[in-house]
Order: structure tokens, then sequence, then C-alpha cells
């Protein structure tokens, strides 16, 4: 369970940077990171969150959990229409609190349940993820690599919970070949249906830019595929991508992409304790199917 308040340090390093009293604290729970919500001032209200990078082991051995790396993201975008948190402060080697932190501003809106009307979600999606791909990258701003590293997770292997081993071997074969040439820029890089915020039918919010990076467009169209596959089926993420490109234009899309990122992906799925996991994971390979016929 998350602490209900973050320590002295931290609220401290809080005070000094938005030079007001702190109202209001909140837990908002443990992930990849240790959210709190604090509210300081009251005329206006600062709607905050501090963002703690609680996973020393992940610090020392995850090249995409650098909270430098985030700060400098999230700089990039404070120009931009992007509607990610700003920022306000960042301790990225955990000088002044107990771990490296982030101070950023609350974006508004929640996740969303599962909407009413399935086109408008889709395109506000894809209006959002044009927006992140019409940021225009700085030169030192790191760039795309596939999460499997073989000198951490050795030869790529098919899932032990897949019914379809010869499925993941194709897959493995084909992107062991040179990638193809297609439009790149800024990507979010993980941008799945849980890093969006929405209030209404409009998505006001795009959280955790660790993985912020230069490459290939198609790497962050291939992980939305994925999640909308999962979560409401492939013709729902083939909906998706075709509004896409209605918006943004063709040519981000490419199988190679899809079945890179799927492999990425295996590589932290469980074996499904439920029927409903089973199910998003049947879903999941059909998906990576067609993306393999498509090569």
């Amino acid at each position: 369970m998350a602490s209900p308040h973050p320590p002295e340090t931290v609220l401290g390093w809080v005070r000094d940077v938005v030079g007001g009293r702190i109202t209001s604290i909140r837990s908002m729970g443990v992930g990849a990171t240790t959210l709190h919500a604090i509210d300081a001032g009251t005329d206006p209200v600062r709607r905050l969150v501090v963002r703690r990078f609680h996973d020393l082991a992940r610090l020392r051995a995850d090249p995409w959990y650098v909270p430098a790396v985030e700060a400098a993201v999230l700089e990039l975008l404070d120009d931009t229409e992007v509607p990610a948190p700003r920022l306000l402060a960042a301790d990225p080697y955990g000088r002044l609190c107990d771990v490296p932190a982030l101070l950023v501003t609350r974006v508004p809106g929640r996740p969303a349940a599962r909407p009413w009307d399935m086109d408008a979600y889709l395109t506000g999606i894809a209006q959002a993820l044009a927006r992140i791909h019409e940021v225009q990258p700085e030169a030192d701003l790191r760039s795309y690599a596939p999460y499997h590293d073989p000198a951490v997770h050795g030869e790529r292997r098919p899932p032990v919970w897949s019914g379809s081993p010869e499925l993941w071997q194709r897959v493995f074969e084909v992107i062991s070949g040179p990638a193809p040439e297609t439009p790149t820029g800024f990507i979010h890089r993980d941008f799945h249906l849980g890093q969006i915020l929405w209030t209404g039918d409009r998505p006001t919010g795009i959280v955790d830019w660790t993985t912020g990076c230069g490459g290939p467009y198609g790497v962050d169209l291939a992980r939305m595929g994925i999640s909308l596959a999962v979560e409401y089926g492939v013709e729902v993420a083939e909906r998706f991508l075709t509004v896409y490109e209605r918006i943004a234009g063709p040519g981000g899309r490419h199988p190679y992409w899809d079945l890179l990122d799927a492999a990425d992906m295996i590589l932290d799925m469980p074996v499904p304790e439920t029927q409903e996991a089973a199910d998003g994971y049947s879903r999941f390979e059909h998906w990576t199917a067609i993306a393999l016929a498509s090569v």
C-alpha cells in the first residue's frame, strides 16, 4: 500500500519550489513510480503531482527508467499543444529527496471506461497521437531501441503461455532482418490506453513520458494497436489506424514495427490467471498473426 504522505524531505522540496503552503496530499498509487497528488496555495490552488522513482534496482539497470530523460522530454513538450504534465522541478539523482523525483502539474481527466461512441473515442486518440508526432525532437534526444536486450534477456523465445510457438518463431525471424525505412520523429514509445486521461469525450492528459525518444512513428501505432486489439478486438485496432492515417497521413505504419513491438510486449506478459486475461492474450496473438501475414 502506498504511503499517504511522501517523506518530509520531499514535502520540503515541494514547498521550496512552489513557495506556498501545502493544503492537500493524497496517494495516487504505486506502479513504476510512486505518485502523490499535492495541492498547494489557495489563490489559485496549484494542482501538482510528485513522481518518485522508487525502484532502485531498475534505476541501475533499465535504460528506459531514467528520471533525467523524462525531465528533458517534459521540457521539450512545454511549449507544445501536447496535453502532457508541465515540469516544475526535477531532482533526477535524489540529492534533495529520498529517491529521484519529478514535480509536475496535474493534468485533468481519468482513464476512460468503455466508450459509448467508439468512432469519437478513436478519433480523440488519433488526434492526440498526431499532435505528439508533430513535435520536433531535439538533436540530443535519445533514439529508439527495442526493449529486448540480448545481454539481459538472452535470445528471444516464444512465451510459455502461447499455444502457437511457431507464430513467434516466424516473428523473430522477420524482426531479425533490417528495419524498414519509415517516417521518424518524436514518439511517446509506450503509447497505450492507460497513458491517456479523458474529460468527457476529450483526451485532456497524456502521462508517463519516461520512454519519450526519437524513433519510427510506427512504434507508437504498434503499441496502441496492440492495446486496442487486446481491449476491444482487432477490428477496433484496424479502425484506429485508418483514423490516424486520415488525420496524419499514410506511411507511418509498417508490419515490421507491429511485430517488433509485439515481441517486446511478451517480455512482461505473465501466464494469464483468468479467462478474461487469456482472451486478451488470444486477441493479441490474432493481431500479431495479421501483422505477420502482411509482411
